[in-house]
C-alpha cells in the first residue's frame, strides 16, 4: 500500500511538473533581449568561423543551442535609431532625428502617445524591465539646491578611473524615461558620455567610475532573474530588455578581463561583453527557467573604428566578417549585426536562417507570438519572422529593408538587390547584388539603370505611405529628404 501510494505520488508530481511547464509554454516565454553596443558581425567566433580570435564562449553557447540569423540588420548604422526601431518597430528616420544620435538633456524622441515593445509586453501580463544604455532623450529636473555643471567640451578621456558624468547631479530627476515608455522597472544610464551617472527608475542615484557599469548591470540582471523566478514559473513573465554599455567607448575592461586576450583592451572589452551573456544564461539556468526563456543577443549597428586594434594584433580577424563597412557607413558592415536566438522548449539547437530581418520586427514577431493584433499606429515598419525561428517558412518574408547612416543618407534594399543612395566620385547611385558580391565591390548602377529606378520607386512610396507594411497609410513627424547628402 505504502508502494502504490509512492509510485502515485511521484506520478502526480511528474504530471504536475510537466503540466507546469506546458502551462507556462501556452501563457508566453520569458523574453530577454541582450543588445551589444557596437559590436560587428565577424567578431563573434560562432559567425565567422575560422577568421574571428576574440575569444566569445557565451554567444557560441547560445547559437549552439538556438538559432543563427545570417541576414539581420538595424534600420540605422548608428545608435539611438537603432534603439528606436527596435522598440517602437517604426522606421527611426520617419522622427525628428534626421542624422547622427541624441544628445544628453534633448527631448525624448519616443513620444508619449508611441507605444513601445515594452507596452505590448505589460498588456499581456509581463513584468518588464530594461537595464543599460537609452540613449532616446530624457528630461531632466534638478534636485533642489542643485546646479547644472557646464557642458563638456572636447573628447573624453578614456581610462579606468574616469567619471564620464551628465550635466545633472545626483538626484536630478528623469523625467519621460523608460519607466514611461512601457518599462515597470530601470536600471542604467543615457548614453556613453554621461555612464557615469547612474539611474534607477526616475532618478540619477549615484556616481560611479565607467569601469564599473557592466559589472554593475551584470549584478542588476542577475538578481532581477533571482527575484522573477518563481512567478515566471506560476505563469507571470518577465521581458527584460538588456542594452549594454560594450564593447562601444569608452574601452574600459574591468580588471578580471584586462589582458585576457592578448589582442588589447577592445578584444578583452568584447570578452567581457560576451561574459554578460553568460552570467545571464547562468541565473536563467540556475533557477530553472532557461528551458522556457527566448533569449536574443544582437547588436546596434556595425564594429567602431577601436577594432582596428584586433585586425592588427591578430591576422586574419575581420571585424565586420566578410562585409564592406563599419559603424556609421550604409555598407551592410555598417549594420548587418549578429542575432542568435535560443529557446531550448520551442528552437531547434543549432539551426540557422538566411531570413531577411530587421531588429524592429522582432515586436511583430512577438505580437505574433502572443497572438496581439498591432493597431496601425504601433510597428508601422515591423514584419513578423516568427515561423523562421520553428524552421518553418514566413508566409510573407520580409523582402525589403530601408537604411540609414551616420549622415542620414539612404539606402534600399529588395531580394539581393541593393540601392545605396551616396556619392562616391562621378556615381551618384551605387547598386550592388549581394547573393554575387557580398562585399558590395561592384557597382552595377550603369548596368542596370531600370533597377535603379525601380528601387528609388519603391523608396518614395515606403517613405510617402509612412509604413512599410500593411495598414492604413499614416505620417512622418519630419519631412524627408532621401538626397540630402548625397551631392545630387
Amino acid at each position: 500500500m505504502i508502494k502504490l501510494r509512492k509510485s502515485a505520488f511521484f506520478v502526480n508530481l511528474l504530471f504536475g511538473l510537466v503540466f507546469s511547464l506546458l502551462q507556462a509554454i501556452e501563457q508566453g516565454p520569458n523574453v530577454v533581449f541582450i543588445l551589444a553596443d557596437d559590436l560587428g558581425y565577424g567578431e563573434i567566433e560562432a559567425l565567422d568561423p575560422g577568421h574571428a580570435k576574440i575569444p566569445t564562449p557565451s554567444v557560441n553557447r547560445l547559437a549552439k543551442e538556438g538559432m543563427i540569423f545570417t541576414d539581420a540588420h538595424t534600420s540605422s548604422s548608428v545608435c539611438s535609431p537603432t534603439r528606436y526601431n527596435f522598440l517602437t518597430g517604426r522606421y527611426n528616420w520617419r522622427t525628428r532625428l534626421q542624422k547622427f544620435v541624441i544628445g544628453d538633456g534633448e527631448p525624448p524622441l519616443i513620444t508619449k502617445d508611441r507605444k513601445t515593445i515594452g507596452h505590448l509586453f505589460q498588456e499581456q501580463g509581463y513584468h518588464t524591465a530594461i537595464f543599460g544604455k537609452w540613449h532616446l532623450g530624457f528630461h531632466f529636473v534638478l534636485a533642489e539646491g542643485a546646479e547644472k555643471r557646464p557642458k563638456k567640451k572636447g573628447k573624453a578621456k578614456d581610462t579606468d578611473d574616469s567619471y564620464l558624468l551628465s550635466q545633472y547631479p545626483v538626484g536630478s530627476k528623469v523625467l519621460d524615461g523608460p519607466i514611461t515608455r512601457g518599462f515597470d522597472q530601470y536600471y542604467g544610464f543615457h548614453h556613453a558620455r554621461s555612464m557615469s551617472s547612474v539611474i534607477r527608475g526616475d532618478e540619477i542615484i549615484r556616481e560611479d567610475h565607467v569601469v564599473e557599469m557592466l559589472p554593475q548591470l551584470n549584478i542588476e540582471v542577475s538578481k532581477y532573474i533571482d527575484a522573477k523566478a518563481e512567478g515566471a514559473k506560476k505563469g507571470k513573465p518577465f521581458f527584460i530588455y538588456m542594452p549594454l554599455s560594450s564593447p562601444h567607448s569608452p574601452v574600459v575592461p574591468s580588471k578580471q578581463f584586462k589582458g585576457s586576450t592578448k589582442l588589447g583592451d577592445y578584444a578583452d572589452f568584447v570578452s567581457q561583453t560576451d561574459h554578460s551573456v553568460g552570467v545571464v544564461l547562468d541565473a536563467l539556468e540556475r533557477n530553472g527557467i532557461r528551458e522556457n526563456t527566448l533569449i536574443v543577443f544582437s547588436s546596434d549597428n556595425g564594429s567602431a573604428g577601436f577594432s582596428r586594434e584586433v585586425e592588427k594584433n591578430a591576422p586574419g580577424h575581420r571585424c565586420s566578417g566578410p562585409l564592406r563597412g563599419r559603424k556609421g557607413s550604409l555598407w551592410d558592415g555598417g549594420h548587418r549585426v549578429p542575432f542568435v536566438l535560443s529557446w531550448p522548449a520551442k528552437v531547434k539547437q543549432g539551426s540557422q536562417t538566411d531570413q531577411l530581418l530587421c531588429l524592429g520586427d522582432f515586436l511583430a514577431t512577438m505580437a505574433e507570438l502572443l497572438s496581439v493584433q498591432l493597431p496601425d499606429d504601433m510597428g508601422e515598419d515591423s514584419e513578423s519572422f516568427l515561423p523562421a525561428i520553428f524552421g518553418k517558412p514566413v508566409e510573407s518574408p520580409r523582402q525589403v529593408i530601408v537604411h540609414h547612416d551616420i549622415a542620414g543618407r539612404f539606402s534600399i534594399r529588395q531580394g539581393y538587390w541593393k540601392l545605396l543612395l551616396q556619392k562616391l566620385g562621378p556615381e551618384k547611385e551605387q547598386l550592388y547584388h549581394l547573393k554575387e558580391d557580398l562585399g558590395e565591390t561592384t557597382n552595377l548602377a550603369n548596368k542596370h539603370p531600370e533597377k535603379v529606378k525601380e528601387l528609388l520607386a519603391l523608396l518614395n512610396d515606403q517613405v510617402a505611405d509612412g509604413r512599410s507594411t500593411p495598414g492604413a497609410p499614416q505620417k512622418n513627424d519630419a519631412p524627408i529628404d532621401l538626397w540630402k547628402s548625397s551631392g545630387k
